[in-house]
């Protein structure tokens, strides 16, 4: 296998599908979307199917070309993406606490589940502090994805199970650290 980033096919099909659901692809609405750019490519991408992390990308530049500021929008698109996760998928088998999803993602079944190749493509998702008590992780992640993306997906992910009333996550000044409040 060459060595390169690739991401399964579940990623790219829930960031795809969050973005229609969001109507977040300025002039394209439902049939519409699923026939064309990026999109129509999406539907032959297996879930349970490896590919170049450029698909995944293919996606991501389609959403980010209408909007002047599309961090907001990524984030957004974490956040449904992670939800649909709990709710829809494999979520509940994983993760009964807001709190433990952090534990699941930073592990091998979150993840370095969804992301192969080298490390230095495929970076790292680590939790590097947890204190429940005080309500308040960090986590350190040198991952390719987009960092409102990937910070819509810890709270997406943390507030799948209802159990929290706040998630807060602050990746400034340093964009490779979340903190977390919750």
């Amino acid at each position: 296998m060459r060595r390169e980033l690739r991401v399964l096919g579940a990623t790219i099909h829930g960031f795809a599908q969050a973005c229609l659901d969001l109507d977040v692809v300025p002039g394209l609405k439902g049939k519409a979307a699923a026939e064309s750019g990026a999109f129509y490519r999406v539907a032959d991408i297996a879930a349970e199917g490896w590919y170049p992390f450029e698909r995944f990308r293919e996606v991501e530049r389609m959403v980010a070309r209408g909007y002047d500021n599309a961090g907001p929008i990524f984030e957004r698109v974490g956040i449904e993406m992670m939800i649909a996760w709990y709710e829809s998928g494999a979520g509940k088998e994983h993760v009964a606490r807001g709190v433990d999803f952090l534990r699941f993602h930073a592990g091998e079944l979150g993840y370095a589940s969804v992301v192969r190749g080298p490390e230095e493509l495929t970076g790292s998702f680590r939790l590097t502090m947890l204190h429940e008590t005080a309500r308040v992780a960090l986590v350190h992640s040198t991952t390719p994805f987009n960092k409102d993306f990937e910070r819509g997906l810890i709270i997406g992910g943390m507030s799948g199970p209802r159990d929290l009333e706040l998630v807060d996550v602050d990746n400034h000044p340093d964009a490779q650290f979340y903190r977390i409040e919750f």
